[in-house]
Protein backbone atom coordinates (compact mmCIF):
# COMPACT_ATOMS: atom_id res chain seq x y z
CA UNK A 1 0.00 0.00 0.00
CA UNK A 2 2.78 2.40 0.93
CA UNK A 3 4.55 1.51 -2.34
CA UNK A 4 1.48 2.49 -4.33
CA UNK A 5 1.17 5.81 -2.47
CA UNK A 6 4.85 6.54 -3.09
CA UNK A 7 4.56 5.81 -6.83
CA UNK A 8 1.40 7.97 -7.07
CA UNK A 9 3.25 10.80 -5.34
CA UNK A 10 6.08 10.60 -7.89
CA UNK A 11 3.58 10.78 -10.73
CA UNK A 12 1.73 13.76 -9.26
CA UNK A 13 4.83 15.66 -8.08
CA UNK A 14 5.50 17.54 -11.40
CA UNK A 15 1.89 18.69 -11.56
CA UNK A 16 1.93 19.84 -7.94
CA UNK A 17 5.14 21.80 -8.49
CA UNK A 18 3.74 23.41 -11.65
CA UNK A 19 0.61 24.46 -9.80
CA UNK A 20 2.72 25.84 -6.94
CA UNK A 21 5.00 28.04 -9.07
CA UNK A 22 2.77 28.85 -12.03
CA UNK A 23 1.29 32.37 -12.36
CA UNK A 24 -2.19 32.70 -10.88
CA UNK A 25 -4.98 32.04 -13.32
CA UNK A 26 -6.60 35.34 -12.46
CA UNK A 27 -3.61 37.31 -13.80
CA UNK A 28 -3.62 35.48 -17.11
CA UNK A 29 -7.29 36.06 -17.83
CA UNK A 30 -8.22 39.02 -15.67
CA UNK A 31 -7.63 41.56 -18.43
CA UNK A 32 -10.20 39.98 -20.69
CA UNK A 33 -12.70 38.94 -18.03
CA UNK A 34 -12.75 42.28 -16.23
CA UNK A 35 -13.76 44.25 -19.32
CA UNK A 36 -17.36 45.01 -20.13
CA UNK A 37 -18.59 44.62 -23.73
CA UNK A 38 -19.03 48.41 -23.83
CA UNK A 39 -16.17 50.56 -25.21
CA UNK A 40 -15.69 54.30 -25.63
CA UNK A 41 -13.07 56.32 -27.47
CA UNK A 42 -12.34 58.85 -30.18
CA UNK A 43 -12.82 58.75 -33.93
CA UNK A 44 -11.69 60.84 -36.87
CA UNK A 45 -11.76 60.64 -40.64
CA UNK A 46 -10.70 62.29 -43.85
CA UNK A 47 -13.23 62.27 -46.68
CA UNK A 48 -13.42 63.08 -50.38
CA UNK A 49 -16.87 64.69 -50.74
CA UNK A 50 -18.93 65.41 -53.83
CA UNK A 51 -22.49 66.23 -54.88
CA UNK A 52 -24.52 64.31 -57.44
CA UNK A 53 -26.78 66.56 -59.57
CA UNK A 54 -29.24 64.37 -61.46
CA UNK A 55 -30.27 67.12 -63.89
CA UNK A 56 -26.75 67.81 -65.15
CA UNK A 57 -24.02 65.75 -66.76
CA UNK A 58 -21.64 68.65 -67.28
CA UNK A 59 -19.81 68.26 -63.99
CA UNK A 60 -16.13 67.57 -63.54
CA UNK A 61 -15.47 65.68 -60.31
CA UNK A 62 -13.32 67.80 -58.03
CA UNK A 63 -13.49 66.18 -54.60
CA UNK A 64 -13.76 68.46 -51.61
CA UNK A 65 -11.34 67.04 -49.04
CA UNK A 66 -12.30 67.64 -45.41
CA UNK A 67 -11.92 66.01 -41.96
CA UNK A 68 -14.26 64.90 -39.18
CA UNK A 69 -13.51 64.39 -35.46
CA UNK A 70 -15.56 63.19 -32.54
CA UNK A 71 -16.41 60.54 -29.96
CA UNK A 72 -17.21 56.87 -30.54
CA UNK A 73 -18.95 54.14 -28.56
CA UNK A 74 -19.40 50.43 -29.29
CA UNK A 75 -21.34 47.64 -27.64
CA UNK A 76 -20.47 44.04 -28.50
CA UNK A 77 -23.82 42.36 -28.20
CA UNK A 78 -22.56 39.03 -29.55
CA UNK A 79 -19.17 37.57 -30.38
CA UNK A 80 -19.24 38.88 -33.94
CA UNK A 81 -21.90 41.61 -33.92
CA UNK A 82 -21.43 45.09 -32.42
CA UNK A 83 -23.62 48.19 -32.27
CA UNK A 84 -21.93 51.58 -32.38
CA UNK A 85 -22.70 55.26 -32.02
CA UNK A 86 -20.46 58.11 -33.21
CA UNK A 87 -20.97 61.84 -32.66
CA UNK A 88 -18.67 64.09 -34.69
CA UNK A 89 -18.09 67.54 -36.04
CA UNK A 90 -17.83 67.16 -39.80
CA UNK A 91 -17.02 69.25 -42.85
CA UNK A 92 -18.71 68.38 -46.14
CA UNK A 93 -18.99 70.03 -49.50
CA UNK A 94 -18.41 69.87 -53.23
CA UNK A 95 -16.46 71.56 -56.00
CA UNK A 96 -17.77 71.46 -59.54
CA UNK A 97 -16.99 73.10 -62.83
CA UNK A 98 -18.08 73.08 -66.45
CA UNK A 99 -17.56 75.05 -69.66
CA UNK A 100 -20.19 76.05 -72.23
CA UNK A 101 -19.29 77.09 -75.80
CA UNK A 102 -20.95 80.32 -76.93
CA UNK A 103 -21.31 81.80 -80.42
CA UNK A 104 -20.09 85.43 -80.36
CA UNK A 105 -20.43 86.03 -84.12
CA UNK A 106 -21.04 84.09 -87.31
CA UNK A 107 -17.46 82.80 -87.29
CA UNK A 108 -16.13 83.00 -83.73
CA UNK A 109 -16.96 81.32 -80.45
CA UNK A 110 -15.86 81.57 -76.85
CA UNK A 111 -16.31 79.57 -73.67
CA UNK A 112 -18.15 80.51 -70.52
CA UNK A 113 -16.54 78.68 -67.61
CA UNK A 114 -18.40 78.14 -64.36
CA UNK A 115 -16.81 77.34 -61.01
CA UNK A 116 -19.09 76.21 -58.20
CA UNK A 117 -18.23 75.40 -54.57
CA UNK A 118 -20.42 74.52 -51.60
CA UNK A 119 -19.02 74.02 -48.09
CA UNK A 120 -21.01 72.70 -45.14
CA UNK A 121 -20.25 72.26 -41.44
CA UNK A 122 -22.37 69.81 -39.51
CA UNK A 123 -22.93 67.82 -36.35
CA UNK A 124 -22.89 64.23 -37.54
CA UNK A 125 -24.26 61.07 -35.94
CA UNK A 126 -23.52 57.54 -37.16
CA UNK A 127 -24.91 54.23 -35.85
CA UNK A 128 -22.81 51.44 -37.38
CA UNK A 129 -23.82 47.79 -37.13
CA UNK A 130 -20.54 45.88 -37.38
CA UNK A 131 -19.91 42.23 -38.21
CA UNK A 132 -16.45 41.01 -37.18
CA UNK A 133 -14.87 38.21 -39.22
CA UNK A 134 -12.35 35.55 -38.27
CA UNK A 135 -11.24 34.23 -34.87
CA UNK A 136 -7.93 36.03 -34.37
CA UNK A 137 -8.11 38.15 -31.20
CA UNK A 138 -5.35 40.52 -32.34
CA UNK A 139 -6.40 41.27 -35.94
CA UNK A 140 -10.01 40.99 -37.06
CA UNK A 141 -11.44 42.26 -40.35
CA UNK A 142 -14.97 43.59 -40.30
CA UNK A 143 -17.75 45.00 -42.45
CA UNK A 144 -20.46 47.41 -41.38
CA UNK A 145 -23.59 49.28 -42.38
CA UNK A 146 -24.52 52.59 -40.82
CA UNK A 147 -27.22 55.22 -41.11
CA UNK A 148 -25.71 58.71 -40.92
CA UNK A 149 -27.52 61.86 -39.83
CA UNK A 150 -26.03 65.29 -40.67
CA UNK A 151 -27.46 68.40 -39.02
CA UNK A 152 -26.13 71.40 -40.96
CA UNK A 153 -24.73 74.23 -38.85
CA UNK A 154 -23.41 76.70 -41.41
CA UNK A 155 -21.58 77.01 -44.70
CA UNK A 156 -21.61 78.94 -47.95
CA UNK A 157 -22.08 78.69 -51.69
CA UNK A 158 -19.71 80.38 -54.17
CA UNK A 159 -20.40 80.60 -57.90
CA UNK A 160 -18.48 82.33 -60.69
CA UNK A 161 -18.92 82.57 -64.47
CA UNK A 162 -16.05 83.93 -66.57
CA UNK A 163 -15.62 84.27 -70.34
CA UNK A 164 -12.47 83.28 -72.23
CA UNK A 165 -12.56 86.31 -74.50
CA UNK A 166 -13.24 88.72 -71.63
CA UNK A 167 -16.22 90.06 -73.59
CA UNK A 168 -18.12 90.35 -70.33
CA UNK A 169 -16.88 90.86 -66.77
CA UNK A 170 -16.96 87.78 -64.54
CA UNK A 171 -20.27 87.21 -62.81
CA UNK A 172 -20.03 86.09 -59.19
CA UNK A 173 -22.55 84.99 -56.61
CA UNK A 174 -22.08 84.18 -52.93
CA UNK A 175 -24.60 83.21 -50.28
CA UNK A 176 -24.63 81.62 -46.86
CA UNK A 177 -25.89 78.11 -46.33
CA UNK A 178 -29.44 78.49 -45.00
CA UNK A 179 -32.76 76.68 -45.24
CA UNK A 180 -33.21 78.51 -48.56
CA UNK A 181 -30.22 76.75 -50.15
CA UNK A 182 -30.25 73.29 -48.53
CA UNK A 183 -32.46 71.05 -46.41
CA UNK A 184 -31.94 71.46 -42.64
CA UNK A 185 -30.50 67.94 -42.35
CA UNK A 186 -29.38 65.00 -44.44
CA UNK A 187 -29.69 61.25 -43.98
CA UNK A 188 -27.19 58.93 -45.68
CA UNK A 189 -26.50 55.22 -45.95
CA UNK A 190 -22.91 54.16 -45.31
CA UNK A 191 -21.17 50.84 -46.05
CA UNK A 192 -17.59 50.10 -45.05
CA UNK A 193 -14.83 47.51 -44.57
CA UNK A 194 -12.00 47.63 -42.09
CA UNK A 195 -9.55 45.97 -39.71
CA UNK A 196 -9.57 45.96 -35.90
CA UNK A 197 -6.23 45.64 -34.09
CA UNK A 198 -6.04 44.81 -30.37
CA UNK A 199 -3.29 46.76 -28.56
CA UNK A 200 -2.53 45.57 -24.99
CA UNK A 201 -1.38 48.38 -22.69
CA UNK A 202 -0.79 46.91 -19.23
CA UNK A 203 -4.21 45.58 -18.21
CA UNK A 204 -6.11 47.56 -20.83
CA UNK A 205 -6.90 46.03 -24.22
CA UNK A 206 -7.23 49.05 -26.52
CA UNK A 207 -8.89 48.56 -29.92
CA UNK A 208 -7.58 50.41 -32.98
CA UNK A 209 -9.94 50.34 -35.95
CA UNK A 210 -9.28 51.69 -39.43
CA UNK A 211 -11.76 51.40 -42.26
CA UNK A 212 -12.78 52.70 -45.67
CA UNK A 213 -16.42 53.55 -46.35
CA UNK A 214 -18.74 54.97 -48.99
CA UNK A 215 -21.79 57.03 -48.08
CA UNK A 216 -24.60 58.54 -50.15
CA UNK A 217 -27.67 60.62 -49.27
CA UNK A 218 -31.06 58.97 -49.35
CA UNK A 219 -32.81 62.37 -49.36
CA UNK A 220 -32.84 65.14 -51.95
CA UNK A 221 -30.86 68.02 -50.39
CA UNK A 222 -32.51 70.79 -52.44
CA UNK A 223 -34.58 73.04 -50.17
CA UNK A 224 -38.28 73.72 -50.58
CA UNK A 225 -37.39 77.28 -51.66
CA UNK A 226 -35.25 75.89 -54.48
CA UNK A 227 -37.91 73.39 -55.53
CA UNK A 228 -40.53 76.15 -55.65
CA UNK A 229 -38.09 78.54 -57.40
CA UNK A 230 -38.53 81.16 -54.70
CA UNK A 231 -34.87 82.19 -55.07
CA UNK A 232 -32.88 83.26 -58.13
CA UNK A 233 -29.91 80.92 -57.63
CA UNK A 234 -30.85 77.35 -58.56
CA UNK A 235 -28.80 74.21 -59.01
CA UNK A 236 -25.41 75.11 -60.46
CA UNK A 237 -26.24 78.60 -61.67
CA UNK A 238 -28.65 81.44 -62.14
CA UNK A 239 -30.37 80.20 -65.29
CA UNK A 240 -34.00 81.09 -64.71
CA UNK A 241 -35.53 78.02 -66.35
CA UNK A 242 -32.86 75.51 -65.42
CA UNK A 243 -34.12 72.04 -64.65
CA UNK A 244 -33.41 71.50 -60.97
CA UNK A 245 -33.52 67.72 -60.64
CA UNK A 246 -32.21 66.31 -57.37
CA UNK A 247 -28.99 66.69 -55.39
CA UNK A 248 -27.31 64.01 -53.27
CA UNK A 249 -24.19 64.12 -51.13
CA UNK A 250 -21.69 61.30 -51.58
CA UNK A 251 -18.26 60.69 -50.04
CA UNK A 252 -15.43 58.21 -49.80
CA UNK A 253 -14.07 58.23 -46.26
CA UNK A 254 -10.98 56.89 -44.49
CA UNK A 255 -11.65 56.59 -40.74
CA UNK A 256 -9.55 55.73 -37.67
CA UNK A 257 -11.15 54.89 -34.30
CA UNK A 258 -9.49 54.18 -30.94
CA UNK A 259 -11.67 52.40 -28.37
CA UNK A 260 -11.03 51.48 -24.73
CA UNK A 261 -13.26 48.83 -23.09
CA UNK A 262 -14.78 49.89 -19.78
CA UNK A 263 -13.97 47.93 -16.65
CA UNK A 264 -16.59 46.00 -14.76
CA UNK A 265 -16.67 44.70 -11.19
CA UNK A 266 -16.42 40.91 -11.01
CA UNK A 267 -18.48 39.17 -8.38
CA UNK A 268 -17.65 35.53 -8.99
CA UNK A 269 -15.28 33.32 -7.04
CA UNK A 270 -12.33 34.12 -9.29
CA UNK A 271 -12.57 37.89 -8.89
CA UNK A 272 -10.05 39.71 -6.76
CA UNK A 273 -10.04 43.11 -5.12
CA UNK A 274 -7.31 45.57 -6.12
CA UNK A 275 -8.51 48.38 -3.84
CA UNK A 276 -6.02 49.57 -1.17
CA UNK A 277 -6.39 48.05 2.27
CA UNK A 278 -7.06 50.12 5.35
CA UNK A 279 -4.02 51.01 7.38
CA UNK A 280 -1.66 50.75 4.39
Amino acid sequence: MRKHIFLLSLVLLPFLLQAQYAKPVKNAHYTYRNHSPFSIGVTGSFAANDMIYTASEKGLFRPYLAPTAGLAMEWNTLKRIALGFDASYSMRGTKEGFATELLTSYTTTTFARVKYAMTMNAVEFRMPVTCYLGDDDNFRPYVYLAPRFDLWLNGNVEWERAYDDNSNPPLTYQTELTDATITPFDISAVVGVGLCHRIPVKQVQMLLKYDLSYGISVLNTFSEHEKNQDITFLGWGDIEHEELGKRYLQNLELRVTLLVPLWKHLKDACAFDQSPKKGK
